[in-house]
């Protein structure tokens, strides 16, 4: 049978609850990995702008120690046993804001610009239409939910850089 889009929709919205179990932890321990090269990379930076503006320095002044990065594993570890599994869920609104209209629109967009590439209804598209309805629905689903996943990073951030906002939820972040 043939689905109406308002089916075709309601479809895709439960595909991105769905992944959205899956999709939050692997996106929280993402940019947390993200944070800790961004903030190791201002510790950096600030103690070389610091040793260049000390005038007291000596010439041949050891280098500071580099920290190493945490793992994927380590961070999971850390969050598990500090805030639970529910560590691993922070943002879980954010997600699905982000992720149920990116489903709601890419796999109906999807499925009918890949039907417009078909020679005979039975038959399946050729791969080029397949792939480029792949690309077109992809790109404009992302493009259509990016507020959103900008929202959902910077709930998702632990650790702030100087100079860097804090947010409570996700109105507090969107203003």
């Amino acid at each position: 049978k043939k689905l109406t889009l308002l089916r075709e929709m309601l479809a895709g919205c439960g595909a991105g609850t769905c992944q959205v179990i899956v999709t939050t932890p692997m996106e929280m321990l993402k940019i947390q990995l993200q944070d800790a090269g961004r903030i190791a990379a201002q510790k950096k930076l600030m103690a070389a702008q610091a040793q260049l503006s000390s005038s007291s320095s000596a010439a041949g002044a050891a280098e500071p120690a580099v920290e190493s990065r945490p793992t994927a594993t380590q961070l999971t570890r850390e969050l598990l046993r500090s805030k639970g599994i529910a560590g691993l869920y922070k943002g879980l609104g954010a997600t699905l804001l982000r992720d149920v209209p990116f489903s709601i629109v890419y796999f109906p967009l999807f499925a009918n610009l890949n039907k417009l590439g078909q020679k005979d209804p039975n038959a399946k598209a050729p791969f080029y239409v397949s792939f480029l309805s792949g690309c077109v629905a992809g790109s404009t689903a992302a493009v259509a939910v990016n507020p959103c996943d900008v929202i959902k990073t910077r709930l998702q951030s632990l650790q702030r850089g100087v100079n860097e906002d804090t947010y409570s939820g996700i109105l507090d972040c969107t203003k």
